[in-house]
């Protein structure tokens, strides 16, 4: 629902699909009909010794298909009474990261990301994600 608060605020229609065959919701621009897939994580904060973790899994089966069009992750924080950050990422892009860079751990057919996060950073296994933070760009706000 955060996720969704945001994407109305930004004046972007949402709608839940009536199926679920991965995504979470499906966000869409009136004007020109584009449609985007989007898989949305929640996770609490952990309090670390400089700032925060959160601990999210990713279905391996999900992350490894392509789809048209291709799903975008958003990973959202709950920290103390607000959802900061949005980590937002595209299927293909954490897919990279995983099979190039070795990001998360497999377990039980999901990939477990740990971001640890700072003021001036973003990691995960030691892959900074900070250009992911709060990288609303593919929806900026519309003015109606």
């Amino acid at each position: 629902m955060a996720a969704m608060a945001e994407f109305l605020w930004r004046g972007w229609n949402v709608a839940f699909p009536e199926v679920d065959v991965g995504e979470d919701i499906f966000v869409i621009k009136d004007e020109g009909g584009q449609l985007w897939r989007v898989q949305v994580k929640t996770a609490t904060a952990q309090p670390q010794r400089d700032g925060y973790s959160a601990q999210f899994s990713v279905s391996l089966r999900q992350l490894e298909a392509m789809r048209t069009p291709d799903l975008v992750y958003v990973f959202v924080v709950r920290r103390a009474s607000v959802w900061e950050p949005f980590i937002i990422v595209n299927r293909d892009t954490l897919w990279t990261e995983c099979k190039i860079h070795g990001i998360g751990n497999v377990s039980q057919g999901n990939l477990i990301l740990r971001f640890n996060v700072q003021d001036s950073h973003l990691r995960c296994s030691d892959r900074d994600f900070l250009p992911y933070r709060n990288d609303w760009s593919r929806w900026p706000v519309i003015r109606h």
